[in-house]
């Protein structure tokens, strides 16, 4: 069953915003029933940050974590690693439909070809693209686009300082982006909660990561479902 959701990721570049949840704020004793759990909601794709505590301080799981979720969901794995070109196979392989690759990473470039052909091998589609950081200039973004990224990841928070989160600013690159990559899907992730998460939506984001407002929230299906009208109004 892994490859029937093969040729959904290119049509998410056609479809309405719709939500990525952020898995690793989840219940991590209970993460082997979480997938099962959204997929009841009516979610579509869950999203994992890969953390290598080398290009970000922290540690996240490998493609284990990725393989071992449900069939029934697209799996989005945001690469936050100082090599991913050693990693992007492995991903792919375990089941990855959408890989997002930081600019700011050793050869970002290389790892996306390494990913599209890892694909191709598995006979797969899958969306490659870059992730950037709210301190990177986009035309970091420019200088790679001769790979045509299929998506590109905004983030409003970057783990590696201490700085705020800055939802209005990650809105207004959302906005330049889909400017100069019409036909890439633009992805936001970062300090998405009730109250910013119509903003958003707005900016024109078409993926938008959503983790602690919903896995922490007391009713964890109520919340996804109060998210997900609000996604749906905001792009009526």
């Amino acid at each position: 069953m892994r490859w029937k959701f093969g040729p959904m990721a290119p049509k998410l570049k056609h479809k309405k915003s719709r939500l990525s949840l952020g898995i690793f704020a989840a219940d991590l004793g209970a993460l082997a029933s979480v997938g099962r759990d959204v997929a009841s909601w009516g979610a579509e794709l869950l999203h994992f940050d890969v953390m290598d505590g080398v290009f970000v301080p922290h540690f996240t799981g490998g493609p284990g974590f990725v393989a071992g979720h449900s069939d029934d969901l697209l799996m989005d794995v945001h690469l936050m690693v100082q090599r991913p070109a050693d990693h992007v196979e492995a991903f792919v392989k375990a089941g990855a439909d959408i890989v997002t690759i930081h600019v700011e990473s050793y050869e970002p470039a290389a790892a996306l070809t390494k990913a599209r052909e890892a694909a191709q091998d598995l006979g797969k589609n899958i969306l490659a693209g870059y992730a950037v950081m709210p301190g990177t200039d986009l035309t970091s973004l420019e200088a790679l686009s001769a790979s045509k990224p299929d998506i590109i990841l905004v983030l409003a928070l970057d783990p590696r300082t201490t700085d705020p989160v800055d939802v209005s600013a990650a809105c207004d690159r959302v906005q330049l982006l889909r400017s100069k990559f019409s036909d890439a899907v633009i992805q936001f992730d970062g300090g998405v909660t009730m109250n910013t998460i119509a903003e958003i939506t707005a900016s024109g984001a078409d993926l938008i990561v959503s983790g602690s407002a919903i896995f922490k929230a007391q009713d964890r299906s109520a919340a996804f479902n109060e998210m997900n009208t609000i996604v749906a109004t905001a792009t009526q």
